[in-house]
């Protein structure tokens, strides 16, 4: 007991027996107090000795094995201290303001002495010390040219905020940590502004702080006068989109999915045709095209879990005053003397503030019409950010002049053919967001195009053709409209707005419902058919898909008559109400059929008729009696509320998803309407989801292969020789082989079973019979052997 007081009592005392101590102490923390107060007086006499030294310049270099000092002595005691605080709070209670005020003149200090009593500070934070009370000295030694202390002090603070967040948000924590970062971000300090701005972004980026506070005082950095805050920040903004997208990638590719939470209702008839119908061939690409769609609807159902739970997290969707925002760093970019890359940045940051708010700031299309030129630097960050400003609620004529002067030089016949498709392919973007904004002539111009030799511009084109064929059929020539177009299809005028009047998805409850009172209602009419079979002689009134009447012969099963063939819906139309004649042509069924229509009863279901005032099949009017006996139902049952409960929305959203499979397989050819479909068609989303999409620049340049010279493939059809064996036939392959005989060679050489030895000798012989016959055929008697 003595040799450890006097070991501790002692100036120049070791490391190894500070450890020894610590542990001694844990053990048995009341039998060494009067050790831990030597100590900590010795720890006190150290620092009154290293602040009276006169400031130096720290040096960069690491500290010697062999130091010595008050430097030296203060890191030990610190880090000794610190670990015996849980023990001893009492005595210990003022040890982080020493720590503090020793870090306060971090700049005289030595690099070792810094990092020993940051890390004190950091196991005291640990031992539940506030962190707003160490958070700015933490700060300031990250501006310390100490690239391992400017690590460790930032790796601190994200995991002690998001340690402090873990189980639930401390707001009143938070507050008071955001408002230091926010003050220090604020300031005229460039370096200490710039790494609470580090800061906040990767507590952003790590999901920690996704408050509206966060994420305007991020965006109001671009504002900051000084340029390299103002870049940091831009560039964070317009990474997060590409980020996440990666993310997104990252997660679908990834095959560990939770089978309960992603789910996709393909019926089972495709899945049976994907792996028992066809050839092999037909087979394996049935079953891609169903992975291909699995995928893609989950991928779908993924990102719209993650949108209703979490909601989006980007910083620019939480700007408190993002017109503001827009029009003040729209004024700086015009005003700003900085290089082309950060006015290009600027210029897209500004492009999605505009996009996901759905801002009106119509000086900023003619500012990017200066920059839409064929030989500018990075055209296609431009045009994307041209495309991304782009939305309903922008007047046409205000980007009217960009689409004319993008048009003028990028779509011509002297133009390369990368050109005019990255200038088709920048229309097409525009015109799926502004519809409203092309002209009949110029849209025919540019189909034109369709029929270009250059396979890249070809596609352009008629992607802008698929796109007036979903709007606006009419503007298209007759050629490019496709079968069955709607000429009366018109995009929303300028302002319109579509209003809901109801739950999203509730006409599919009706329809189910629908469906259930048909299938009911078939069993009877089933029964009905039957009965007018006894009596009519083995005809039977039936429906076909289409809800027409058809009059079908038990006897043979064929069809008679069809109630869709026009010239008897004339004859029908024209016929008095007193009766009907019959004529010689016509036959007993045909008449029977026209009697029914025109309102005589059927012999198997009396008092119902089918008059022709009506002009409505059973089917039709089944439709009628379902939809009364549902609303009916609906009063019954919601008690006129119209509430639906939690099994309603279940089934809601059960019924959107088979209806998107069956969507999906139609596109992709499974099934039959999707084979017979020949016209190329695109689905367009809505207007209000693609203004607050990324527009990736990538996907506006056109990939067009340059004729190789006959060097280059010369030298291509080489380069694909080397790693090939040289020819040479197989009787030489098999003379320079080596390493005994083959497998198949050895199975030639393989002894017979006695059954087949016999066999086989019983088999030789039967074909020399056979050939020996076939030399002694009778040819008929010679005449001169007669």
């Amino acid at each position: 007991m003595g040799g450890i007081t006097a070991a501790s009592g002692g100036r120049n005392i070791d490391n190894g027996d500070l450890l020894s101590l610590q542990a001694r102490m844990k053990k048995d923390p009341p039998g060494y107090e009067e050790e831990l107060l030597l100590q900590l007086r010795h720890f006190d006499a150290c620092i009154s000795i290293l602040l009276l030294q006169a400031p130096v310049e720290a040096p960069t270099g690491p500290t010697p094995a062999g130091e010595s000092g008050p430097a030296k002595e203060v890191a030990d005691v610190a880090m000794f201290l610190a670990h015996m605080a849980p023990f001893y709070p009492q005595h210990l209670k003022e040890l982080p303001q020493k720590l503090l005020q020793v870090l306060s003149n971090y700049q005289s200090l030595q690099p070792h002495l810094r990092r020993q009593l940051t890390q004190s500070l950091i196991l005291l934070r640990n031992r539940k010390v506030e962190l707003t009370q160490i958070l700015p000295i933490l700060i300031d030694l990250q501006c310390v040219g100490d690239r391992v202390l400017r690590k460790l002090a930032f790796l601190h603070i994200i995991h002690d905020i998001r340690r402090t967040n873990l189980k639930h948000k401390n707001e009143q924590f938070n507050r008071s940590a955001q408002n230091l970062l926010f003050n220090i971000l604020k300031g005229d300090d460039e370096v200490k502004a710039k790494r609470a701005l580090v800061v906040l972004a990767e507590l952003h980026r790590r999901k920690v702080w996704t408050d509206e506070r966060t994420a305007d005082a991020i965006c109001s950095a671009c504002l900051h006068k000084s340029s390299r805050i103002m870049i940091a920040s831009l560039r964070f903004l317009l990474g997060y989109d590409q980020e996440k997208e990666d993310q997104e990638e990252d997660e679908s590719s990834d095959e560990e999915e939770d089978p309960a939470k992603l789910s996709v209702n393909v019926d089972r008839e495709s899945i049976y045709k994907a792996y028992h119908k066809g050839t092999t061939a037909s087979k394996r690409k049935k079953q891609a095209k169903l992975q291909r769609v699995i995928r893609s609807m989950k991928k779908q159902q993924r990102t719209h879990s993650r949108e209703m739970e979490q909601g989006s997290h980007a910083p620019l969707q939480h700007v408190v005053d993002p017109q503001e925002f827009a029009e003040k760093l729209f004024a700086r970019l015009r005003s700003c003397n900085e290089k082309f890359e950060v006015k290009l940045m600027m210029m897209q940051l500004i492009s999605r503030t505009v996009g996901i708010h759905r801002l009106i700031l119509l000086n900023f299309y003619p500012f990017l019409q200066r920059y839409i030129e064929p030989h500018q630097r990075d055209v296609t960050l431009v045009l994307a950010a041209a495309v991304q400003a782009c939305h309903d609620l922008v007047p046409p004529d205000a980007i009217e002049p960009v689409i004319r002067q993008l048009v003028n030089h990028f779509v011509h016949d002297r133009a390369r053919p990368e050109v005019i498709a990255v200038g088709l392919n920048v229309v097409r973007e525009i015109c799926m967001r502004v519809p409203l904004i092309m002209t009949p002539e110029l849209l025919q111009d540019l189909a034109l195009y369709k029929k270009n030799r250059e396979k890249a511009v070809a596609a352009a084109a008629r992607s802008v053709i698929a796109v007036y064929r979903e709007l606006m059929p009419s503007m298209l020539g007759k050629k490019d409209r496709g079968r069955n177009a709607d000429l009366a299809a018109k995009p929303k005028a300028f302002g319109e707005v579509s209003v809901a009047t109801g739950v999203p998805g509730a006409e599919l409850l009706l329809e189910d419902t629908e469906n259930e009172y048909e299938d009911g209602e078939g069993s009877e009419d089933e029964e009905d058919e039957d009965d007018d079979d006894d009596e009519e002689g083995g005809l039977t009134l039936e429906e076909d898909e289409s809800g027409d009447v058809q009059v079908i012969s038990d006897l043979d099963g064929e069809e008679v008559e069809d109630e869709d063939d026009e010239e008897d819906e004339e004859e029908v139309d024209d016929e008095d109400d007193e009766g009907v004649e019959l004529t010689g042509e016509e036959t007993p069924v045909r008449a029977k059929k026209k009697r029914k229509v025109e309102g005589q009863e059927t012999p198997g279901t009396p008092g119902t008729p089918v008059t022709p005032s009506t002009g409505q099949s059973l089917r039709n009017l089944r439709k009628q009696a379902a939809s009364k006996s549902v609303d009916t139902l609906e009063v019954k049952s919601k008690d006129g509320d119209g509430i639906l409960s939690n099994e309603d929305y279940e089934k809601i959203r059960a019924m959107k998803s088979k209806r998107a499979a069956k969507e999906a397989l139609s596109d992709h050819g499974l099934t039959k309407a999707g084979k017979k479909r020949k016209e190329t068609s695109v689905k367009l989303t809505d207007p209000d989801n693609l203004s607050g999409r990324r527009v990736d620049p990538g996907v506006l340049e056109a990939h067009v292969k340059r004729r190789m010279e006959k060097d280059e493939r010369v030298a291509m059809v080489k380069a694909g020789r080397e790693d090939r064996t040289p020819y040479s036939s197989r009787t030489a392959t098999k003379q320079k082989k080596t390493g005994g005989m083959s497998n198949k060679q050895k199975n030639k050489r393989k002894a017979l079973p006695l059954a087949a030895v016999r066999s086989k000798v019983a088999r030789n012989a039967e074909m020399k019979r056979m050939k020996g016959r076939g030399k002694n055929q009778f040819r008929g008697k010679k005449a001169w052997k007669s």
